[in-house]
C-alpha cells in the first residue's frame, strides 16, 4: 500500500497546479482506513488516482477546476489502449473518490463523476484449470523441502478453500482449526468468515505445520523460511512460476475461480459457495457460474427436446 501512496503523494507534491490534491487524497485515504479496507484495496485506489492526477497535471488542470468532461476525455483516451475492465476499474475508483469527498463535505462543487457510467464491456468466458491439471501441478512440487511443501499446501488451500490471495498470506496459526476442518479468514473490509477444508487438505496442512513449519518463528501459516511474510507480489510469482514449470498459465485468482466453477459443476449450492467465497451478494457469485461450450453441448445433449422425439 505504502509504495503506491508514496508515488501518488510524490506526483501531487511536484504539481505546478492542483495544490489541493494532497488534502483531498489524505481525506479519502483516511476514510478508506476508517472503513477498514484492505491495504491492497487502498493501494489500487492510490494507483488509479495517480493516473488521473498525472493526466490532469499534463493538461494544466487544477483538481478544483476539474469537470465531468475532463474525466470523460481521459477515459476516452484509454479505450482501445487498455481493457474495458481496466477502464471500468478506474471509473469506479474516481466515483468513490469524489462521492466520498462530497458526502463528507470536503467537496463543495458539483461532483464531476455524477452519473458517470461504466462502459459496456464485452463478456468473455473466463478460463479455468481442471482438477487433472491441479493434480499435475501438485505432483510437480518437491515435498522434501520447506519451500516445496509450503507451496504444495498453498496450492491445495487455494483450490480447496477458495480463499483470496490476501487472505492466504495473512492467515495465522491461531486461525487454523484442523480438528474442525476450518480456517478463519478476514476478507474485504476485514469481514471475518469461517471457511471449511476437505480431509485431504487438513491432512496436508497438518503435515506441513508439524514437519516444516514448527520451528519457524512468527505466527503466519505461510511465510518464508526466516518467518518473514510473503508479500502479495511474491505470492503471485510463486504460483506463476509453479504453473510455468508444468506449462500452465497460473495465478491465485485463477485457482479460486476454477475451484468455484468446479464446485458448481459438481452440484454445489450457489448460496453455500457465496458464503465460502465471502461475497456479500449472490450476484457477484454468479460471475463464477459460467459454462464452457463443452458444458453447453453436454448438458443440452442430455436434455434436448428433440432427443425425446420418436422418429
Amino acid at each position: 500500500m505504502e509504495d503506491h501512496l508514496k508515488k501518488l503523494y510524490a506526483i501531487v507534491d511536484d504539481f505546478k497546479v492542483g495544490t489541493n490534491w494532497k488534502t483531498y487524497v489524505d481525506a479519502f485515504v483516511f476514510g478508506c482506513k476508517i472503513r477498514n479496507l484492505a491495504p491492497r484495496t487502498i493501494s489500487v485506489y492510490a494507483e488509479r488516482l495517480g493516473y488521473l492526477a498525472r493526466h490532469l497535471e499534463g493538461k494544466g488542470i487544477d483538481i478544483e477546476d476539474i469537470s465531468k468532461q475532463d474525466i470523460q476525455d481521459y477515459l476516452l483516451s484509454l479505450i482501445g489502449n487498455v481493457s474495458d475492465e481496466t477502464v471500468n476499474g478506474r471509473i469506479r475508483v474516481y466515483r468513490r473518490f469524489f462521492t466520498y469527498l462530497e458526502e463528507e463535505s470536503f467537496w463543495k462543487k458539483p461532483n464531476p463523476t455524477h452519473k458517470l457510467k461504466l462502459i459496456k464491456a464485452s463478456k468473455r468466458i473466463k478460463p479455468v484449470i481442471s482438477p487433472e491439471q491441479v493434480g499435475q501441478i501438485l505432483q510437480s512440487l518437491n515435498r522434501d523441502t520447506f519451500e516445496g511443501y509450503r507451496n504444495l499446501a498453498i496450492v491445495m488451500l487455494f483450490w480447496d478453500a477458495m480463499i483470496r490471495k490476501e487472505e492466504l498470506i495473512t492467515l495465522t496459526l491461531e486461525n487454523v482449526d484442523l480438528r474442525a476442518g476450518l480456517i478463519k479468514v478476514y476478507g474485504k473490509g476485514r469481514k471475518e468468515r469461517q471457511v471449511p477444508m476437505g480431509a485431504k487438505t487438513v491432512k496436508m496442512l497438518h503435515f506441513y505445520l508439524n514437519r516444516w513449519r514448527q520451528d519457524v518463528r512468527g505466527d503466519l501459516v505461510f511465510c518464508q523460511r526466516s518467518g518473514d511474510e510473503i508479500t502479495s507480489r511474491h505470492c503471485h510469482k510463486i504460483i506463476q512460476d509453479i504453473g510455468k514449470r508444468v506449462g500452465v498459465t497460473l495465478y491465485p485468482h485463477l485457482i479460486r475461480h476454477s475451484a468455484a466453477t468446479y464446485f458448481i459443476r459438481q452440484g454445489g449450492s450457489p448460496v453455500i459457495l457465496q458464503k465460502i467465497l465471502g461475497h456479500t451478494s449472490l450476484v457477484v457469485t454468479q460471475n463464477y457460474l459460467h459454462m464452457s461450450t463443452k458444458d453447453l453441448v453436454d448438458t443440452y445433449d442430455r436434455f434436448s427436446p428433440a432427443n425425446a422425439l420418436r422418429l
